[in-house]
């Protein structure tokens, strides 16, 4: 009896020593591969509970090789079919395992789907499901409608070939090139998958790691996905290892993939526009590239296979190399620059967020940062037109050879909307347009010229006071010398002198203020909106105001009828007594110094030399010193008047008057019912959310996670004309448009 117990304790050593060598890997001298279980296996039985497979041994079918199964001819090969092929648990057979002996019921590829499980396994699944799955695999693995688990069972046996097999050299390159080739024509057929597309990009990366880390990166790989940020670990340590400056695209992928960064609405909705920004200011930045020193934590990879017959995940170490990815210094400075082009690529974003937008339009090219906007053919072809028009200094142009420029038509109206980006994107040519409603407070008309000069107003331009009260008055002058229909180069001149004999005006100013004086003497100038705004004026200012017309229009020491005619009409607008002109021309004809009014400030805010002109034989304005000396006593006094007068406040009046009628009607959330107020509130708290835990969220306030999503878009179009969430997993959230919508900061 002691005999037979000591040969079964022999026996039981010898299989369980047999049994560790049979599972022991070879591996290639560069990388070390290792199994671990991380946490209990998905769908694992208890081992105790059932018997161990057993049976012929599966056998590997290559590309091109056919094979049989239940009636079903499949000819693509790269398929494990047989009785047994265990699993790393030793303990069943591999999910992707082919089992010829199980029963099948005919059915479609796209059949079964409900009764297929998160991990489906073939020797579990429901006869009629592996009648669709076989189905799929004779039929040549495109049909697109197949349920995509049946998908994932195909490409299980992929992993185990290269991960398993193939670490065991028992895989020949061209059978792994073949799998490569597999997979990509997999991905053009099912990409729609998120799941699919993410599994199947990090099993083309991984086996670039694996087989191919000496060669360049081939083309079809995607590092941007963050399910490859395991493999791209290596692309980065190589140039750290190397003590190479790390080029702008990898700079890029590493924050993207990075677990604690993430791209927020602009950099994902503007894709490659933001790549482009990011890039372009990187090498400005960092010239050849950021240098990283090399850290001394090694560089570990772990495989994360879709398949639950290898979960435990297959560690890699890669000796020799460090692992620069978990540095946080060299992505605070990375992060600020993604910070600064997502900011500025944020008006180009909500622009394309409205419905029906257009990417190429002026409007959008208009909200573009500079450095994209010039890249556009057609505002470079702009750009070269617009030169050659202000060759000579200022040039005039209308308003429709301007959009013909653009390749655009005429819009119906020009508001403030269209006026503001069509001068953003001349400014982002290089060149500047007068009228400029943000400085000049007039917009172009439809039927009416611009200005365009040189260098434009920059963007830190900041008018000062005395600019926009000189633009008030050079329009005055414009409008009374329009008077007579005769505008000669002495009275321009005289008109110029007032900005060039400034010296309280920087270079830009007076830039600006030529373009718009050159618009003004030719474009008709109305009065129309000046008496409105003028109502609150007190008298003593609006005589200030007409002193300065009177004191224009006699500068040439006579006044004749048709201009006294013209001023009488000025005066009733300004709400004086037109009979009060002829009363102003005497006063000012009769005295030997300058007229002046109360509220007299000491101080002068011009100095305007003397013009050098002859009186007598100069036709047109003759700015003697009872100008200029009004000017200095009584303009300091009207500075705020003169500034509004001639705004174009009525379209924004409006548009001001309406959202405050809005806001002050109802909350924009009041339009949503409680719940979905609530779930709105719970999404502001992050910009990321996985869409499992957004269906918790969901179904905690008895929402459809659907339906709910698409409520809140509406909502947020209704208020800002741009979507909230964008789906997919994880679910993206723009946070900012919501605190915009309901003004929190």
């Amino acid at each position: 009896m002691e005999i037979i117990i000591g040969i079964i304790i022999v026996y039981v050593i010898y299989r369980v020593v047999k049994g560790a060598s049979n599972k022991k890997l070879q591996v290639k001298p560069e990388i070390m591969v290792q199994f671990e279980v991380a946490g209990p296996d998905r769908n694992r039985r208890d081992p105790e509970s059932y018997e161990q497979p057993s049976g012929k041994p599966a056998k590997w079918y290559s590309a091109g090789q056919s094979v049989s199964v239940q009636g079903y001819d499949i000819t693509g090969g790269l398929i494990y079919v047989g009785e047994t092929l265990l699993d790393r648990s030793g303990y069943e057979n591999d999910a992707c395992l082919i089992n010829p002996r199980l029963k099948v019921s005919p059915a479609e590829p796209w059949d079964g789907g409900d009764e297929m499980g998160y991990w489906p396994q073939y020797g579990r699944i429901s006869a009629r499901c592996r009648g669709a799955y076989l189905k799929w695999l004779a039929g040549g693995r495109s049909e697109p409608e197949a349920n995509i688990g049946y998908v994932f069972l195909f490409f299980y046996g992929l992993e185990r070939r290269l991960f398993i097999d193939g670490q065991q050299d028992s895989v020949p390159d061209e059978e792994r090139f073949e799998i490569i080739q597999e997979v990509n024509r997999l991905l053009k057929i099912y990409g729609g998958n998120r799941s699919f597309s993410g599994y199947a990009s990090n099993l083309l990366a991984m086996e670039w790691v694996l087989y191919q880390s000496d060669k360049p990166v081939p083309s079809y790989l995607d590092f941007n996905d963050r399910y490859c940020s395991e493999p791209f670990q290596v692309v980065l340590a190589k140039y750290v290892s190397a003590g190479q400056p790390i080029p702008a695209d990898v700079a890029l992928q590493w924050i993207i993939l990075h677990p604690e960064f993430g791209l927020r609405t602009p950099a994902r909705r503007c894709t490659k526009e933001f790549r482009e920004l990011f890039i372009h200011r990187y090498k400005q930045q960092f010239s050849d590239g950021l240098l990283v020193k090399p850290n001394k934590t090694p560089l570990k990879l772990e495989y994360h296979a879709a398949s639950s017959s290898i979960r435990g995940d297959l560690k890699l170490k890669m000796p020799d190399m460090p692992n620069p990815f978990i540095l946080t210094a060299p992505l605070k400075k990375l992060s600020t620059l993604v910070e600064e082009c997502t900011i500025d690529l944020e008006p180009y974003s909500r622009f394309l967020g409205r419905k029906d937008n257009d990417p190429n339009s002026l409007l959008a090219l208009a909200l573009l940062p500079k450095e994209l906007m010039l890249q556009s053919p057609a505002v470079n072809k702009v750009k070269s037109y617009l030169a050659q028009v202000c060759a000579n200094g200022v040039g005039i142009i209308s308003v429709e050879s301007m959009y013909q420029s653009f390749g655009e038509k005429v819009p119906l109206q020009i508001g403030k909307k269209e006026s503001e980006s069509l001068i953003g994107l001349l400014e982002g040519m290089g060149f500047g347009m007068a009228p400029d409603i943000r400085f000049h407070n007039m917009k172009p008309a439809l039927d009416g010229k611009v200005v365009i000069f040189r260098n434009g107003h920059g963007v830190d331009f900041r008018p000062s006071r005395e600019y926009r009260t000189l633009g008030t008055i050079l329009r005055f002058g414009a409008m009374v010398s329009q008077i007579d229909e005769d505008l000669s180069p002495a009275e321009e001149a005289i008109l110029q002198s007032l900005i060039y004999d400034n010296r309280d005006l920087t270079e830009v100013e007076k830039e600006s203020l030529r373009a718009f004086l050159h618009w003004c003497l030719n474009t008709p100038q109305g009065t129309a909106g000046i008496k409105q705004m003028l109502a609150d004026v007190s008298p003593a200012e609006k005589t200030a105001i007409s002193h300065i017309l009177i004191s224009v229009a006699y500068a040439d020491g006579r006044i004749d009828p048709k201009e006294i005619k013209h001023l009488e009409k000025l005066y009733s607008t300004l709400g004086l007594n037109k009979e009060q002109v002829t009363s102003d021309l005497h006063t000012l004809a009769a005295a030997n110094e300058p007229i002046t009014v109360g509220l007299r400030d000491p101080d002068s805010s011009f100095s305007i030399p003397k013009p050098k002109l002859d009186p007598v034989n100069s036709k047109g304005f003759n700015l003697n010193e009872e100008l200029i000396r009004i000017r200095e006593e009584e303009t300091r006094q009207v500075k705020g008047v003169l500034e509004g007068i001639f705004s174009d406040q009525d379209e924004e009046a409006l548009e001001i008057g309406t959202s405050m009628s809005v806001s002050e009607s109802a909350n924009p959330l009041s339009a949503l019912d409680q719940a979905h107020q609530n779930l709105f509130h719970r999404l502001l708290k992050q910009e990321t959310w996985d869409r499992s835990s957004l269906q918790d969220l969901c179904k905690e306030l008895g929402l459809m996670v659907d339906g709910a999503m698409e409520v809140l878009n509406e909502w947020t179009f209704d208020n800002a004309n741009a979507p909230l969430i964008e789906d997919g997993d994880p679910v993206f959230v723009d946070v900012n448009l919501a605190k915009e919508i309901i003004n929190v900061q």
